[in-house]
């Protein structure tokens, strides 16, 4: 079969080409996922509180005030870190995986590798300098050819280190992140909070939702460049 041939082309580009269509697909179901077993997880958590207090008259009502804030707690920060904290995790980890792998499949086809040295930060370097580097210097592609896309998804990348780091700590903030007030982390897509030991954030719904859009976005736009340059149209 013909190396321009259409039909082998688009299987190429459908089966063997590791481009982000099916992580991408995964994650968008997850995205829906997360709120909705959030929602239950939130509704679960107050009718067992609920059970547990009703089965309990007696309760003293400085331990019904004290369960009641934990409750408040766990629903309003708690859970809302694990579920929408995990995904941001999770998105982060598959950008970072498909752009790897159409690296490689692309310096292949051209008959080339990517040594995994060259995946290796240097100082000061972040993953995105990395990317730029490899993709400008193996295939000849300038991975961000956007610079308002690259600094939000260096933004993204900072609160993802944030979050594993610094479990969302502020003090964990690079100077680019940081905002003077709840509005500020609001605009950002992030919920502000503080207690006695700690002011932190934690990942909205709204931010999860841009943020996969961005990631989405960006992924597909790099996957064509590096099939065209694996596959240069004739």
């Amino acid at each position: 079969m013909a190396d321009n041939d259409p039909l082998e082309d688009l299987s190429r580009y459908a089966v063997r080409f590791p481009g982000p269509t099916l992580p991408l697909a995964g994650l968008r179901t997850a995205l829906v996922a997360v709120e909705e077993q959030l929602e239950h997880a939130r509704a679960q958590a107050t009718i067992r509180l609920s059970a547990r207090h009703n089965r309990d008259p007696d309760l003293h009502p400085d331990d019904r005030d004290l369960d009641l804030y934990e409750l408040k707690v766990t629903v309003e920060q708690v859970l809302p870190h694990v579920f929408r904290g995990g995904f941001v995790l999770t998105l982060w980890s598959v950008f970072e995986v498909v752009a790897i792998r159409m690296a490689k499949y692309a310096a292949i086809q051209k008959a080339g590798d990517i040594a995994p040295f060259q995946w290796k930060q240097k100082p000061r370097e972040t993953f995105l300098d990395v990317l730029d580097r490899v993709y400008s210097t193996k295939l000849g592609i300038r991975a961000f050819p956007d610079r308002i896309e690259r600094e939000q998804l260096d933004q993204l990348r900072e609160l993802r280190n944030v979050l594993i780091h610094h479990n969302g700590s502020v003090d964990g903030f690079p100077d680019s992140l940081r905002a003077a007030s709840s509005k500020g982390y609001a605009a950002l897509g992030l919920d502000h909070y503080t207690d006695l030991h700690d002011e932190f954030v934690i990942p909205n719904a709204q931010f999860l939702r841009c943020n996969f859009e961005l990631v989405e976005r960006y992924l597909a736009s790099l996957s064509e460049r590096a099939y065209e340059a694996a596959h240069p149209t004739p």
